[in-house]
């Protein structure tokens, strides 16, 4: 909980202004890492949130959600990156992380078992933090 990364190879269903998730989380969307697509079109978004506070922040518009995207955040403190598609695209230097043990309950939603992700799924998977070495070799497609 202290680090580490949360990762999907995913693609949309569509492209249909709806907002929809993946998270690993406490059971709520208070404490959560969440890679989720936004209304806006194309758009990718990651977002830390500890006590209900977003800690970090990050979208970045790709050609087309209905792709398969290789998706990875990562955090610690004061360390946040969005990665995507074997390049960093967002950084947050500022930030809180969790306390030990907070991370229980994986959710392909937003954490609090609101905005489910209805897409196409090659892989999910949580690591220990990871090396920037390391988030390209995960994030290349």
């Amino acid at each position: 909980n202290s680090s580490g990364v949360l990762y999907a190879e995913i693609a949309a269903l569509a492209d249909d202004g709806t907002t929809r998730g993946i998270s690993i989380s406490d059971g709520t969307n208070n404490n959560r890492p969440l890679i989720f697509y936004e209304p806006e079109s194309n758009s990718i978004r990651v977002q830390i949130k500890v006590g209900g506070v977003a800690q970090c922040d990050m979208e970045y518009t790709v050609t087309a959600t209905t792709d398969f995207h290789k998706v990875a955040i990562r955090w610690a403190v004061n360390d946040f990156s969005l990665w995507i598609d074997g390049v960093e695209r967002g950084t947050d230097v500022s930030g809180s992380i969790f306390p030990a043990t907070t991370l229980t309950t994986f959710n392909f939603n937003d954490g609090g078992g609101n905005e489910h992700v209805y897409g196409n799924t090659r892989q999910v998977a949580v690591y220990n933090y990871l090396t920037d070495a390391q988030m390209i070799s995960l994030t290349t497609p």
